[in-house]
């Protein structure tokens, strides 16, 4: 079975600019590209940005799915519109959760490996659905789904 590596970026808060646009489109010819969403998959090579620098400088949510069983879903808050405290609990020692500021944002991370991995992607999992609505529950204070990742951490030792 060959790799493969699936990319997806959305533009919540505002779309992207011409020059926005010419910019993640010169990442890679593979690119799937509107003002409000990026898609990358890749076969038999790999993604030549960084993904959370392009989240960060661009978008508001990155989705990475593989089929040897990385899974990652960033967010990017406006620095002045994340209350930083309550969020302490849910990453601090957790590898799989990370927080990162910056000047003007705040991101926030959750990477996980099934260590199962080798297995078939299908559309459904392969898409940002309806989980940009968590970024949204972040943002009014609701963390039940960072809640649940951890638990989920917990739960299972990893």
């Amino acid at each position: 079975m060959s790799e493969y590596q699936y990319y997806e970026f959305q533009a919540i808060d505002r779309p992207l600019t011409r020059e926005q646009l010419a910019s993640v489109s010169s990442l890679s010819s593979r690119a799937d590209l509107t003002p409000t969403r990026a898609v990358f998959t890749y076969s038999y090579s790999n993604f030549r940005g960084d993904p959370l620098e392009v989240l960060e400088a661009h978008f508001d949510v990155m989705l990475y799915i593989t089929n040897w069983g990385s899974k990652q879903l960033a967010f990017r808050f406006p620095r002045s519109a994340i209350d930083l405290p309550p969020l302490m609990p849910y990453y601090w020692g957790v590898e799989e959760v990370s927080l990162t500021t910056t000047e003007q944002h705040v991101l926030l991370d959750f990477s996980f490996n099934d260590e199962e991995g080798g297995h078939w992607i299908d559309e459904n999992e392969a898409s940002l659905g309806a989980l940009p609505m968590l970024r949204q529950d972040i943002l009014r204070g609701d963390l039940r789904a960072v809640s649940r990742l951890a638990q989920r951490r917990a739960v299972s030792g990893r």
